[in-house]
């Protein structure tokens, strides 16, 4: 069958159609973009698979443009003062380097990476620095903020969505 055969006001409807499905075509292949799955490590693969873990508090964030292979990028580097090693033998100083940032009023996010502040302190399980996008093991499950209570001192840890941890088996739950 000819497309001319549909004649103009078939033709149109035929060309709608196709623009239809190109439009629901590149907003699929956006979501794809955004969207970062990750499965959720257990206890041991977390302590088992990462280069070193360490209790550090964030010293200083800087964020810049970098120019490889893959074109522009913005990285940023987060400098740690590391407060207690708790497994392997970290670099000193401890500069995490992970894809995504800002600088200036451009911005690159990477959905599920951590974002971190001068003065955070955190348990951090990190694998591949400087190799992977994001150097935390299993991406925001790599990351354990410490929180103290105002009203009592005690310190405890969260996972990264700020919910206290109770158990190690909690890690390997999904992130809500």
């Amino acid at each position: 069958m000819k497309i001319q055969s549909f004649g103009k006001a078939g033709t149109a409807v035929l060309n709608r159609w196709r623009y239809g499905l190109a439009s629901c075509l590149l907003l699929l292949g956006a979501l794809q973009v955004r969207a970062t799955s990750v499965v959720p490590p257990d206890f041991s693969q977390l302590v088992n698979e990462s280069d070193y873990i360490v209790r550090a508090v964030v010293k200083s964030v800087t964020s810049e443009w970098r120019v490889n292979q893959g074109g522009r990028h913005i990285f940023t580097y987060v400098e740690l003062d590391v407060r207690e090693v708790i497994a392997g033998n970290p670099p000193q100083p401890l500069i995490l380097e992970m894809l995504g940032g800002k600088v200036g009023n451009e911005e690159m996010t990477l959905a599920g990476a951590p974002k971190f502040n001068v003065g955070d302190e955190d348990v951090l399980f990190i694998q591949g620095n400087g190799k992977n996008i994001t150097p935390l093991f299993a991406m925001m499950h790599g990351r354990y903020p410490v929180m103290k209570e105002k009203s009592t001192g005690r310190e405890y840890v969260t996972r990264s969505n700020k919910v206290p941890l109770q158990d190690t088996a909690e890690v390997a739950l999904p992130m809500s």
